[in-house]
């Protein structure tokens, strides 16, 4: 079954998990949020929290273009009609050039998928699958994490039995609504420039979300889910929060910005506001790692479309009890600007004093996918399958070798087509195959994503299943498997 994350806000410090009832009709960003338990919330905190769930599902899930929109089948998109368009302004900003980003690319997507699939609910599945998060009105036991300038927080304490997302004072105090900010953009084009006017609410509530490093609600995969990854900027560690920052993490740590809390925040609301208004919010630019936290700062106020709420600006604290940021500071250089395709090169050899250049992005749409109906995949996850973290690594080769045919091979026989310590995303020959069939790594691509989507399951951190291979005169079966120590063999 396709997976769908549900939040559910509860209320004890002992928490039971609900009744089981009969699972509703398969949820869509408009489902119902009857959320009936909280922490220490007030009604009106209730009905934001309620609302804020549905708008940091909505916001996430602009950052997925959806594609072969004739192909679409049932009540929701499924996931073969989804994805991030990595050749784009967007994803290059804040998540570096494709000819680094490649071993991330499925990372990034999958968490996209998952932060857009949020929703609330009581559902059968949800219970089975224990699929809770605790939200808190009020601070954690024994932490003071609210000091006037952090509106929200993950915390690491497991009291609740839950992951627990808290919301300060200021979250309901300062930030707006996601319509609330939206109707003011409407009504300015000036603002509309600048990406850092649609922060709200549910921005805040989409970054904590990608926090969540324990359970079965975890979105964002690796061992430590998305952190905010400090970075040296003007010779000093600065966490990389907001728009300047993640850019320039992008433009010297695809790695890390691949697991960057607000990269995805920031993604997801230029998204948001490209396909709303037409045209890319190409403001703040990203920051110098030459220049001093002042400097950068004082550039970015500036800039066009600047936000009128100086109030904002002091919302920066820590978000995440008892963490300092994620491992030792980036220190790279900037990518050279080979890596990057030639309409983009104004970007990348613009000054600091120049203004962000307009850019002429490619008008064709490529994106194409070639993988199965989701009901053709036969999920066979178990506790002796891969680990994800595993199969997410190996995506990374067939996504640099897209245009590349597979090994042609011979009956029964069967071939890895990309491997990471236990995970084999691996051909199975049903018959030979010769020059007829014209098969790339992108289709093998096509079907192991649709089968890692699938198949997968966070709570034990495993996948596993096969499906049938749909190019014409390629007769076979994708499958991920455990490698079971294996070495590759080629064809075997």
């Amino acid at each position: 079954m396709f997976f769908i994350l549900s939040l559910l806000l509860l209320a004890a410090t002992t928490i039971a998990s609900p009744t089981p009832v009969a699972d509703p009709d398969p949820p869509t960003l408009t489902a119902q949020t009857a959320f009936t338990q909280y922490v220490s919330c007030s009604q009106d905190e209730v009905n934001i929290l309620n609302q804020n769930v549905k708008d940091a599902a909505a916001l996430a899930n602009t950052g997925l273009d959806y594609i072969n929109d004739d192909l679409t089948t049932g009540t929701y998109p499924q996931y073969g009609h989804q994805q991030v368009d990595f050749s784009k302004q967007a994803a290059i900003d804040f998540f570096g050039p494709e000819s680094q980003n490649g071993p991330y690319q499925q990372r990034i997507f999958d968490t996209m998928l998952k932060a857009s699939n949020a929703y609330p609910g009581w559902g059968y599945s949800d219970w089975w699958k224990d699929r809770y998060v605790a939200l808190s009105c009020i601070e954690a036991p024994n932490t003071k994490s609210c000091d006037g300038t952090t509106p929200a927080y993950f915390s690491h304490r497991h009291d609740y039995g839950y992951p627990l997302v808290v919301f300060c004072p200021e979250f309901f105090n300062v930030l707006r609504s996601h319509a609330d900010v939206v109707k003011d953009v409407d009504q300015n084009k000036d603002l509309q420039q600048n990406v850092a006017n649609l922060r709200s609410r549910a921005t805040t509530f989409l970054h904590e979300l990608l926090h969540i490093n324990w359970g079965t609600a975890q979105e964002c995969a690796g061992e430590s889910a998305c952190l905010d990854h400090f970075q040296i900027i003007g010779n000093k560690p600065v966490l990389s929060y907001k728009t300047g920052r993640t850019k320039l993490l992008a433009q010297r740590n695809v790695k890390q910005a691949a697991v960057n809390n607000d990269n995805y925040a920031y993604y997801s609301m230029v998204k948001f506001m490209e396909k709303r208004y037409k045209q890319y919010p190409k403001y703040p630019a990203a920051w110098d790692p030459t220049k001093s936290r002042s400097e950068n700062e004082d550039r970015e106020k500036k800039e066009p479309g600047t936000p009128p709420n100086v109030a904002l600006d002091e919302l920066e604290g820590n978000d995440v009890d008892g963490d300092t940021g994620g491992g030792t500071p980036v220190s790279d250089n900037k990518y050279p600007s080979s890596a990057y395709p030639d309409w983009y090169q104004d970007l990348v050899n613009a000054s600091f004093d120049d203004d962000v250049p307009d850019l002429a992005q490619p008008t064709t749409n490529d994106l194409t996918y070639n993988g199965p109906d989701m009901s053709a995949v036969i999920c066979e996850t178990s506790d002796g399958s891969p680990d994800m973290e595993d199969c997410v690594n190996a995506f990374g080769t067939l996504k640099i070798a897209a245009t590349m045919g597979p090994l042609q091979g011979k009956k029964g026989g069967n071939w890895w087509a990309a491997y990471v310590n236990d995970c084999a995303l691996s051909i199975s020959y049903d018959q030979d195959w010769n020059d007829d069939c014209k098969a790339t790594m992108k289709d093998v691509d096509d079907h192991a994503s649709a089968i890692f989507e699938g198949c997968q399951d966070p709570g034990n951190g495993k996948v596993g299943g096969r499906v049938a291979f749909g190019p014409p005169n390629c007769p076979g079966q994708i499958e991920i498997i455990h490698t079971g120590g294996e070495p590759p063999q080629g064809q075997r």
